[in-house]
């Protein structure tokens, strides 16, 4: 008797608690014969449930919306959002005309502004490491370790600043010499052999140059960024050329001096480059210039070549051929180059409220994420390199010299040239070093007076640093 009464009680409790359940919804009752009311609470609950849920990762490219559909980055998304439900991937291009320069400083203004932006780009280890230092981006090593991977295992270029990862590189590309052949033929010259020179490279740069004034079209031209105003330094120093490893300045190794010399010869002596006042004060672009026709060799990075395909954005009807980077001088090795990418790539910001969701986007993003276009140099070692050249010339294999690129990329006795450390406040000695050499070429000062501006400036620089 003593156990049903129990029961009974228990029976009671629970009655009564239903009761008062139902009187307290009394307001919004439903019944059987109500599915429309009861359909919308069940939605209701489910809203509720999925806001809850969800997870909004977001941010920006320094790529076009056209460069970004080529990649198939909203397909990747799309197939990413499926696969983990509950997470919701916003991405947009942040600047209209591929301008990474614009890129990274509307991301600076964001960050510092505190706007949702989950993951963010750099372009350079100095640049890593400048953000790294400055608390703006997270350490990935715990992520890592939760996942038990290496990161070293699953990319290359990845780059420890003082002993942490903080950025997966998104591809690793070697540098080299984009050709209009129909301009090579027209000059009667052959495809340049992999040992050529700078001074070889001055000569082919002489000998394509043809018409006048506005019409104009020049043997060779070089971008603004710090790589191009002396072009020695990528064979003829091996690791960081700006810095030593004990951290002092490198501006005083003579292939600075004649380097500098160099492009200022082919602007203003030879006048068979575009000259730097054209690129500051029309704000030349690299792939307008050469995909227009208005120069007959670029240097660039291998990123470069999944554009030739993209004929709506950039109409052209000549074939690309390719030639490896020139070296130095006689002393340096054929085909070497800096390993572009390395160190750098997609980073997770410090200060994201979504850090391993981000985090394992970035993971997805840098490896399975760039199979699905196989338009850029993947730095994951898993990548299809095969898929990845036949889905970069596209489906026009006429506008390609695949041998002659397969020739330069695939050469076994390529040198990767990486940066293995940076140097202290080596972003702000390159922007001083950008600048003077700006001056220079533009004839507002001597080559003795920018390189006595560019250490006297860059040793301030490095004293507040340190």
């Amino acid at each position: 008797m003593k156990r049903c009464n129990t029961c009974l009680v228990s029976l009671l409790i629970v009655m009564f608690a239903l009761s008062a359940l139902l009187s307290g919804c009394g307001a919004e009752k439903t019944t059987a014969s109500d599915p429309t009311t009861a359909q919308s609470q069940v939605s209701a609950v489910t809203t509720q449930e999925e806001v809850k849920k969800d997870v909004l990762i977001k941010f920006y490219t320094e790529s076009d919306e056209a460069t970004n559909s080529n990649r198939k980055y909203p397909e990747f998304i799309e197939a990413y959002q499926k696969a983990n439900p509950g997470v919701k991937i916003n991405m947009a291009p942040l600047v209209a005309n591929f301008n990474y320069d614009e890129y990274a400083k509307k991301v600076n203004i964001m960050v510092a502004a505190g706007e949702q932006i989950d993951l963010i780009k750099s372009a350079t280890l100095a640049e890593v490491a400048a953000k790294a230092k400055s608390d703006v981006l997270e350490p990935l090593d715990d992520y890592a370790a939760k996942e038990r991977i290496s990161l070293n295992n699953e990319y290359g270029g990845i780059t420890p600043i003082d002993g942490k990862v903080y950025a997966i590189t998104e591809q690793l590309t070697s540098w080299l010499v984009f050709i209009n052949k129909d301009m090579l033929d027209a000059a009667g010259l052959p495809l340049p052999a992999k040992d050529w020179t700078w001074a070889d490279y001055r000569k082919y740069a002489n000998k394509m140059i043809s018409g006048e004034g506005a019409n104009k079209v020049y043997g060779s031209y070089m971008h603004n960024w710090e790589w191009f105003f002396a072009v020695g330094i990528q064979s003829k120093i091996m690791d960081n050329p700006y810095f030593t490893s004990d951290g002092k300045l490198g501006f005083d190794n003579p292939v600075f001096r004649d380097g500098m010399q160099y492009r200022y010869d082919l602007e203003n002596v030879d006048k068979c480059q575009v000259p730097y006042i054209d690129i500051a004060s029309q704000k030349l672009a690299y792939r307008n210039v050469f995909f227009s026709g208005k120069a007959a060799m670029t240097i660039m990075g291998a990123w470069m070549i999944s554009d030739i395909q993209l004929l709506d954005k950039y109409p052209h009807t000549f074939k690309t051929t390719f030639a490896a980077y020139p070296r130095w001088d006689e002393t340096c090795k054929p085909n070497t180059s800096a390993a572009d990418g390395a160190g750098c790539g997609w980073s997770v910001n410090k200060k994201s409220k979504n850090k391993e969701e981000a985090y394992k986007f970035l993971r997805a993003l840098t490896s399975e994420g760039l199979e699905y276009g196989h338009k850029l140099w993947s730095a994951w070692k898993k990548t299809d390199a095969d898929a990845t050249i036949k889905s970069i010339a596209g489906a026009d294999e006429s506008l390609y010299d695949l041998q002659a690129l397969k020739n330069v990329l695939f050469d076994t006795q390529k040198v990767e040239n990486r940066y293995t450390y940076t140097g202290p406040g080596q972003t702000e000695v390159l922007d001083v070093y950008i600048q003077e050499n700006e001056v220079y070429l533009t004839k507002g000062q001597s080559l003795d007076k920018a390189l006595e501006n560019i250490k006297k400036r860059s040793e301030d620089i490095v004293a507040k640093a340190n």
